[in-house]
């Protein structure tokens, strides 16, 4: 315990050693606070910037949207189809009923390879057998 008290009596220079340690405590802690302040001070400068751009990349995905949108409207492409690429609209003899896809899928023309020719044949014309519709499989579900 002697020993201890004389450590806390010693002097360096005049002053107790257990002062100027804590006084270099003290100024270290300062130091880092102020250190600690500088970096908090760029850390929200550069959340700042980063807000800054966020909001402007916002901004320009409006624009965009609004631009996509512009682009997008049907008149316009319909305007385009017909200019550029003589495309009109479906004329109603043109339309097919689900009923008639098989026979639209018959009569369409389908290549065929002979040999190392490709030869457009064409399919034959409706077939004349008469097929019965096919009803989806009925499946028993959990409550019956």
């Amino acid at each position: 315990m002697n020993k201890l008290m004389r450590l806390f009596d010693r002097r360096v220079r005049g002053f107790r050693l257990v002062e100027a340690i804590g006084l270099a405590l003290a100024l270290g802690m300062i130091f880092w606070v102020c250190l600690s302040k500088v970096k908090e001070g760029q850390e929200v400068a550069r959340l700042n910037d980063l807000n800054k751009d966020i909001a402007a990349q916002e901004e320009a995905i409006k624009s965009l949207k609004v631009k996509v949108a512009a682009l997008e409207q049907p008149a316009r492409i319909e305007a385009l189809a017909k200019a550029y690429l003589g495309m009109k609209p479906v004329a109603p003899d043109r339309e097919a009923k689900l009923d008639n896809l098989v026979e639209i899928s018959r009569s369409v023309s389908r290549p065929e390879v002979v040999g190392k020719k490709t030869e457009v044949v064409a399919a034959p014309a409706v077939a004349e057998e008469v097929t019965a519709p096919v009803e989806p499989p009925v499946t028993k579900g959990a409550g019956q």
